[in-house]
């Protein structure tokens, strides 16, 4: 299955660079034919293109489509077809700019403020060259900077008749194409540099900067615009009456006649002609003149030629795109065949994952309930050991309390036996309520155990306040059952013979932990007290309290300054 996974990524990923790879050459075709002047051609290439990219629908696409549309405005400019090319033009800065396509973006702009220039709309013209300049400072397109700089120059000459700022700006767009390679537009900025040098009459610099444009265009093969170069130089020679350097020139011009297009040859025969008549050589003018006539009467017929050629490459071009098409629908369509045995594969692979996991699931719960049943029997049976023990300890109380003297109220005896078995059935009801056996919660224990002997004895007549500090959170059962009857014998000492003849009283409690660690029971009351050690008493409390204590392998101390006074550490 990981298998055939790969397999398909690697198909899909191959696919998708193919695709890539073809368009960026297909582009840079395109490019090519509107750099040369092929409109037509260039025009039904890049809808080929545009037509092969959205049947793919791809994403990856996206900015190679808005490159296509945004060749096909340039292409419209350069034919004067400025509608056509605004049109065009917003409907790639809109898709540029919520693709976040940005290079894009500010070329759409810089062409769209040149179309504004040449229609003179000098709103709009600057709203949109400052809107690639943003850009292009915000998202550091500085190669795009001498493009923005040129337009600023042309501006300074159209708009403001300002030379000076003109001449600063094509520097500034010199400097900046030559930093970033960009050959046309260093041809450009030069040319246009030699321009304002040539308005200005300074015809010799006016040379050097058309020589340097001429070193560019030849470098990128543009030899229209090299031809047109030498044609310049040859008339600037001409104005400074060099007449040596004008047929230097316009032998240079004349040389690149095989590289360009029969308007450009008949421009430059035609000039040559002008000079050789200029100079008397009538036999040369009218080798010239003629030669100049013949390049005039081929070029409709060359233009005809073109269109027939133009339609017959087209034909193969759509021919090839055709075949292309064809083959990419059979790619999708293997590719959606092995789409779905993968989507089917990953389905029943979730199914049976699913499965898998339900059922761990299922046994996860029954080791779970297995678990909580061994661990409840566990607790039931330490519970019913439990049980025993402390019926043993009543059994224990019952024969002390058999062999007592003192006790001849049945009231009292059933009563102290009582709260003595209540305290035990507490302990077993708080021993329930929780997981474990072994500890109970002591607060609760002692404040429940401590008021309910409490309220046993208690009375309208004789009302007796009792306060609880417990510090410790949790008691072992062997500690909290001897504590809890401890607790239960000395409330029902305060309640039967502390508060004798007074009604009202107070009973404090308080567990905690000393500095050493030792856990201390401190018991007070204001009552009319007694000495605990002091005593010698066959009562049954007093036994059961001194025995407990010793059972807790706890320290006895007493007090009965202001009543009575007992701390048991232990």
């Amino acid at each position: 299955m990981r298998i055939l996974c790969t397999l398909l990524l690697l198909l899909v990923s191959y696919v998708a660079a193919a695709q890539n790879f073809s368009f960026e050459k297909a582009i840079a075709e395109v490019d090519s034919l509107v750099e040369y002047n092929r409109y037509t051609l260039a025009d039904k290439k890049a809808d080929s293109l545009l037509l092969l990219a959205e049947g793919w629908k791809k994403e990856a696409l996206a900015e190679e489509k808005l490159r296509l549309l945004l060749l096909k405005a340039k292409m419209y400019e350069k034919k004067e077809d400025n509608d056509k090319a605004l049109k065009l033009l917003l409907d790639v800065s809109g898709q540029a700019s919520s693709g976040k396509f940005y290079k894009i973006l500010c070329r759409a702009y810089i062409i769209m403020a040149l179309i504004y220039e040449k229609q003179q709309n000098v709103l709009l013209h600057e709203q949109y060259l400052n809107a690639a300049d943003n850009i292009r400072k915000e998202h550091g397109l500085e190669e795009l900077y001498s493009s923005i700089l040129i337009r600023r120059s042309l501006q300074q000459i159209f708009f403001r008749n300002n030379i000076d700022s003109a001449i600063y700006y094509i520097r500034q767009a010199k400097m900046y194409a030559e930093k970033y390679n960009n050959a046309y537009d260093v041809a450009a900025s030069t040319l246009m540099m030699g321009t304002y040098s040539a308005r200005e009459e300074e015809y010799p610099k006016a040379v050097t900067y058309y020589g340097t444009s001429v070193r560019y265009f030849l470098k990128t093969n543009n030899y229209n615009d090299a031809l047109f170069m030498y044609y310049n130089i040859a008339e600037l020679y001409k104005l400074m009456g060099q007449m040596n350097e004008v047929w230097l020139y316009c032998d240079s011009a004349y040389a690149l006649l095989p590289e360009v297009s029969t308007k450009h040859k008949h421009i430059i025969t035609k000039y040559k002609y002008g000079l050789f008549e200029e100079t008397g050589n009538i036999d040369s003018a009218l080798f010239y003149l003629k030669k100049a006539y013949d390049l005039r009467d081929t070029i409709a017929l060359k233009d005809e030629i073109a269109r027939i050629n133009e339609i017959a490459e087209q034909y193969e071009s759509d021919k090839k795109e055709a075949v292309i098409e064809s083959k990419n629908r059979q790619i999708l369509l293997v590719i959606s065949l092995l789409l779905v045995i993968v989507i089917a594969a990953v389905l029943l692979l979730r199914s049976n994952r699913k499965i898998n996991v339900q059922n761990k699931i299922i046994s996860k719960q029954v080791e779970e309930l297995m678990r909580t049943v061994n661990q409840k029997q566990m607790l039931l049976s330490e519970l019913q050991h439990r049980v025993k023990n402390n019926l043993q300890h009543v059994i224990s109380i019952l024969e002390i309390q058999k062999e007592s003297a003192d006790f001849n109220n049945i009231d009292e005896l059933i009563r102290g036996n009582q709260n003595r078995i209540h305290s035990m059935a507490l302990l077993h009801k708080k021993l329930n309520m929780s997981e474990n056996v072994n500890e109970v919660e002591l607060k609760r224990y002692v404040t429940e155990l401590a008021e309910l002997v409490k309220d046993s004895y208690d009375s309208r007549r004789k009302q007796v306040g009792l306060g609880i500090n417990c510090e410790i959170e949790k008691m072992s059962i062997e500690k909290a059952l001897p504590l809890g009857l401890i607790i239960v014998e000395l409330v029902s000492n305060s309640m039967k013979h502390a508060f004798k003849n007074r009604t009202t009283g107070r009973i404090h409690i308080e567990v905690a932990q000393d500095s050493g660690g030792r856990n201390r029971l401190y018991y007070t009351d204001n009552g009319k007290g007694f000495d605990f050690k002091g005593i010698v008493s066959k009562g049954l409390g007093l036994e059961i309290i001194k025995g407990l204590i010793d059972q807790l392998d706890g320290r006895l101390e007493t007090g009965n300054k202001e009543g009575f006074e007992l701390l048991v550490l232990f």
